[in-house]
């Protein structure tokens, strides 16, 4: 068990599929061939000439609604994202969840918790420059009582790291990982490289929209899609602009996962911690620092 930073561009790219997967998963079940917007006929090519295939009703509503979601999407300067996903069997005993809630905008600031099994935290990141994660109390005690499991010297070993780091933030630097250091990658906080999964969506899809409902305390729109074993709504706001505010999905297998968007164009509020509060990651080095801060 560990939290890891990143050393090279494949860790990061798994921080950020983490912060960003439904994201980009709702643009792979929202995309379907760019819909026209204004009716419910769908241009259809065939060899020699074009003719309009008319779409059902709920089809038709469904890819307007979708455009319009991505569009505004693409328009924000900031967003609060929360992405909850748990893969494996409650019953089974072999559930694992991951949670990460941010708020981020387009300079690469971004505030938020974020949870891995038993280790949580907030974390903060200043314009792309330095990332802060402050871990809770009893991520640390509950990993002292794992690491008194395994005997006398990873104890010792574990005691010494959550000494340092009990009500400190840790500070990493940002990058690509290529100095060989640990550093969190500042993709995950920039909302121009989250919603560059919505680039370059393709592919076919039926999308149909459902009644209106009320869900997350407002009334909304669901957008349901099933396909390749993956069942898929996503919901949009039923009253005045359609911005999307939340989605669930359901894989074969039991996998799931749910996402929230809120407070669009809200400015996220990201400062340094005072330098009291703050331990480098470099001290960590030489103590289980770096790529494994909490192997056990």
């Amino acid at each position: 068990m560990g939290l890891r930073t990143g050393r090279g561009t494949r860790g990061g790219a798994r921080r950020r599929w983490t912060r960003a997967a439904a994201v980009a998963l709702v643009a792979g079940s929202l995309a379907s061939a760019t819909a026209a917007c204004g009716g419910e006929r769908k241009p259809v090519r065939l060899s020699g000439g074009t003719f309009e295939k008319e779409l059902p009703r709920d089809e038709a509503r469904g890819q307007q609604l979708t455009e319009r979601a991505l569009a505004l999407m693409r328009a924000t300067h900031s967003m609060r994202i929360n992405v909850a996903q748990t893969k494996g069997s409650a019953a089974g005993g072999t559930a694992r969840r991951q949670e990460v809630t941010l708020h981020v905008d387009r300079e690469s600031n971004c505030t938020g918790t974020v949870q891995q099994g038993i280790v949580r935290g907030e974390m903060i990141m200043v314009k792309g420059r330095a990332t802060y994660v402050r871990f809770q109390d009893s991520s640390l005690d509950a990993l002292s009582s794992l690491a008194r499991a395994r005997g006398p010297e990873t104890s010792a070993q574990m005691e010494r790291r959550v000494g340092m780091l009990r009500g400190k933030y840790v500070k990493f630097p940002t990058g690509d990982g290529s100095s060989g250091r640990g550093v969190m990658p500042s993709a995950q906080c920039d909302l121009d490289e989250v919603l560059g999964n919505f680039d370059d969506v393709g592919g076919t899809t039926t999308i149909r929209a459902q009644d209106p409902t009320w869900r997350y305390g407002r009334q909304v729109i669901p957008l349901v899609e099933h396909q390749d074993g993956t069942d898929t709504t996503v919901y949009v706001a039923a009253e005045g602009k359609p911005y999307l505010v939340g989605m669930e999905l359901e894989e074969r297998g039991g996998d799931r996962m749910t996402m929230r968007i809120s407070d669009y164009d809200e400015p996220v509020e990201a400062k340094a911690p005072p330098a009291a509060q703050t331990i480098d990651a470099s001290e960590l080095d030489g103590i289980g620092g770096g790529a494994g801060l909490f192997e056990v």
